[in-house]
């Protein structure tokens, strides 16, 4: 069996810039002799400007790049910039706006008494299944071969770093609410078994369907909406003011996976990929039913009653999460049923 190595989880350079700003990040990290870190604040300041930073390529690409920095995920060439003012200056401006688009947009429902069973109680009927046309359900019933290569493309962007955003939150939490994330968390990172990582088994998916498995491999390819996706959860993650969210978001998450799950592993089966392939979907059919559990009630419940002033951010962490990954996802099904591909088509060739 060929293992992920440290290679593969790093994002490969240059991506292709969608704008001013995430042009001059990449440009800076590339080691461009010209480039100025002093320059990008401004930048920043114009591209939060954007008519809808929730859809805008340039602040939501930027926004990933700086991310990116965080992770690790950069080749060290960019280690160095984790704590520069010019950088942490131009993401937090991506931040402000990003933050509050989705607070604009995402209907939030009214806050239960902070009561761990009021509050999962609330978080359950939020992610309850809706009947009526699915992305998942469309994979399971009529997608063909190519466009089931592109949902993996499309998920790689978090899944080759599954588990890692909601972990920014662990040292941000104590208690109760501390312990079940580290419960959840755990078994993500495959209780200690790197084979059953769940971002390894993502990666031999991908393997296995002859895709490339390098993180970062298909972000040119993606819509901003699938990175907004991601920077949604590490913007909760990474900043403990908004610690509430993350769990909240991590709560959703748990809550709306095991269904779409077996859709997907039933949909790759059935254009002819094997249980290899399969394996990683057939995984969270029945741990994401144990998580979401954990997630309601002695994550986000027991936060809450320790807690109360989080509770209406663990509300809209939750409700971010289903409006930010229903968009992603219903820009996928749509592509799909007018008869086109979800994916991007870049304008230059990656070197």
């Amino acid at each position: 069996m060929t293992f992920q190595t440290l290679h593969d989880i790093r994002t490969r350079l240059p991506f292709e810039a969608r704008g001013p700003l995430s042009a001059a990040i990449i440009a800076l990290l590339e080691g461009d002799p010209d480039a100025r870190p002093d320059r990008l604040p401004a930048l920043a300041r114009d591209a939060a400007r954007a008519d809808d930073p929730i859809f805008d390529d340039d602040l939501q690409l930027s926004l990933f790049t700086l991310y990116a920095i965080a992770y690790g995920s950069l080749d060290q060439l960019g280690a160095e910039w984790e704590w520069d003012v010019d950088l942490i200056s131009a993401r937090t401006e991506l931040e402000r706006a990003f933050e509050a688009a989705v607070r604009e947009r995402t209907p939030v429902p009214d806050a239960p008494l902070p009561r761990a069973e009021a509050v999962a109680e609330t978080l359950f009927a939020l992610t309850a299944p809706t009947p009526g046309p699915s992305l998942s359900r469309y994979v399971a019933r009529k997608a063909d071969r190519e466009q089931a290569l592109e949902l993996l493309m499309q998920r790689s962007i978090y899944t080759l770093r599954e588990a890692d955003a909601h972990s920014w939150a662990i040292a941000r939490l104590t208690g109760r609410a501390k312990a079940a994330l580290m419960e959840i968390q755990a078994d993500e990172y495959g209780g200690g078994d790197f084979d059953r990582m769940h971002q390894e088994l993502y990666a031999r998916t991908l393997r296995h369907a002859g895709l490339d498995a390098s993180y970062g491999a298909y972000v040119d390819r993606v819509p901003a909406i699938t990175l907004a996706s991601f920077n949604l959860m590490t913007m909760f993650g990474m900043n403990r003011r908004l610690r509430g969210a993350a769990v909240g978001h991590l709560a959703a998450f748990e809550m709306t996976s095991s269904i779409p799950c077996r859709f997907v592993a039933e949909g790759l089966r059935r254009v002819g990929f094997d249980d290899v392939v399969a394996d990683y979907y057939d995984e969270h059919v029945e741990a994401d039913a144990v998580h979401e559990q954990i997630a309601g009630r002695d994550l986000a419940g027991s936060l809450a009653e320790d807690e109360p002033e989080l509770l209406d951010d663990i509300l809209f962490g939750a409700a971010a999460c289903l409006t930010i990954d229903g968009w992603a996802g219903d820009h996928i099904l749509n592509a799909w049923e007018a008869g086109r591909s979800s994916l991007r088509e870049p304008t230059e060739a990656r070197p």
